[in-house]
């Protein structure tokens, strides 16, 4: 199947309309012959012919680019001339078909001029609506771009440290539980093939869950019983998209600013649960029974800086993430909206 251009079929019905707006008129005033239909048919056609030259010229000069005061100055003069030059060969058209009437030179070459003028508004308001077009998708691709730029920036910064640790861990139980450490070099595999191969910046909680507990295995290995994990997760929540490895980064900010620090070590709680069919809400809570509060919520580390920025990239101001105190537990609540593609599912309680 053929495509034809807007421009073109915009250019056919501009000057079809112009021929039959003539025609319609010779007819009216009883003036309406076989040369006049066929003068008027030719005479729109040339028109289609110059306004199409003229706009060629105008897209290889790129006139939409210059400044208004200069175009308007241009676009006036070539008007001119292009009135001029039509006006020419409506004479020449009438001497060729034979065709004598009274002339009003002044009159028509101001016709002319007030019918390519019409062409320049149209077009020309038609160019910058698309190319303002062009400047918003050019605009949001690179927004885009830079979002993922970001988020891959801050990605890339998470938990050297943590990976350090657990190798060192790892190394020291090869000796004494051979079995353990096998097990142990699985689940940081599978941590770092997250880490490394995964593009894309949300996944399901169901999978980030997974790969929380893969974490608190290997910390385990460190802090054996000092570590206590608790999730209660709302089946319908599973499927729902939160960023990709911000609950791991933000329990082991719990980790390392709570557990890590206390002999007694402590509990870390993850709950996740819908409100109001619109935003996924999820609390991480750091009970170790002694917490040191702080004013400044950054002070606790890159996990929290780094995931509300996360959050601010990729939902703007509709995500929230707040750390607060409470009966010597800290708590950290996070809100994510849905996203429109949600429908409630039933499934089986989350093991």
């Amino acid at each position: 199947m053929i495509k034809v251009s807007k421009y073109i079929l915009f250019q056919a019905f501009g000057w079809g309309a112009f021929a039959l707006f003539n025609i319609y008129v010779a007819y009216i005033l009883q003036e309406l012959t076989l040369k006049i239909f066929i003068f008027n048919l030719l005479f729109s056609g040339l028109g289609f012919l110059l306004s199409h030259l003229y706009r060629n010229f105008l897209r290889t000069h790129k006139w939409i680019y210059f400044k208004t005061e200069k175009l308007i100055q241009y676009v006036m003069l070539v008007t001119i001339l292009l009135s001029a030059l039509y006006n020419m060969c409506y004479y020449l058209l009438k001497i060729i078909i034979d065709i004598k009437t009274q002339e009003e030179y002044l009159g028509n070459f101001i016709s002319a001029y007030v019918l390519f003028s019409l062409w320049n508004l149209f077009y020309f308001t038609w160019q910058y609506i698309e190319k303002n077009k062009r400047i918003q998708i050019e605009t949001l691709k690179m927004e885009s771009s830079l979002k993922d730029l970001e988020i891959k920036t801050i990605r890339s910064n998470l938990q050297p440290h943590f990976i350090f640790n657990s190798l060192n861990s790892i190394r020291a139980l090869i000796d004494e539980n051979p079995e353990l450490a096998r097990d142990a070099i699985t689940k940081i595999s599978n941590i770092l093939r997250n880490t490394i191969t995964s593009q894309e910046a949300t996944d399901t909680l169901e999978k980030e869950v997974a790969l929380v507990e893969d974490y608190l295995a290997l910390e385990k290995i460190r802090f054996e019983e000092r570590i206590h994990f608790i999730k209660n997760i709302d089946p319908l929540t599973l499927q729902l998209q939160v960023p990709t490895m911000m609950l791991q980064t933000l329990i082991e900010n719990a980790v390392k600013h709570g557990i890590s620090n206390l002999q007694q070590g402590g509990n870390i709680l993850l709950n996740a649960t819908l409100r109001n069919d619109q935003y996924l809400a999820i609390d991480i809570i750091n009970d170790t029974g002694v917490v040191k509060k702080t004013s400044n919520e950054f002070s606790l580390g890159f996990g929290l800086s780094s995931s509300k920025q996360r959050l601010k990239l990729l939902y703007n101001d509709k995500a929230k993430l707040s750390l607060h105190f409470e009966n010597n537990k800290a708590i950290v609540n996070i809100i994510i909206p849905l996203t429109s593609s949600y429908k409630p599912l039933k499934t089986s309680v989350y093991d």
